[in-house]
């Protein structure tokens, strides 16, 4: 079976921002909102969400660059895992540090695109 994620990045890529953008046209036409507002909301939420992500993979470090490595330190693998596992592994492996939960550097990517994509097609249709 052939791998169909790009395929699927690819689509989400085209429908999240048309399905901001289509929600907001609704809200629009409801009366929910006013026109102003939503493109306020659909120029400035896309960027405010961009930095949030710039800060949050600094702060996280999505390529290992952790910010925060001068002042704490990663425990190792030997912390981590059970002693009945320990015998198993070499003592280099052990000393490493472990892995911890960063953002996938995919969906940080996606996320920027998305923040990038919805202001300007906003302005293109809004405007």
């Amino acid at each position: 079976m052939r791998n169909r994620t790009p395929v699927y990045c690819a689509l989400a890529g085209v429908l999240a921002p048309a399905a901001t953008i289509r929600l907001a046209g609704h809200a629009v036409l409801v009366g929910l909102v006013a026109s102003e507002a939503a493109l306020v909301v659909l120029v400035a939420g896309p960027v405010a969400l961009g930095c949030a992500l710039l800060a949050a993979g600094w702060l996280l470090g999505v390529h290992g660059n952790d910010p925060l490595d001068r002042f704490r330190q990663r425990p190792t693998v030997r912390e981590r895992i059970p002693e009945d596992t320990q015998a198993r592994l070499s003592e280099k492996t052990l000393e490493e540090p472990a892995s911890e939960a960063v953002v996938p550097p995919g969906l940080f990517y996606y996320g920027l695109l998305y923040c990038l994509v919805v202001p300007v097609v906003s302005l293109a249709v809004m405007l």
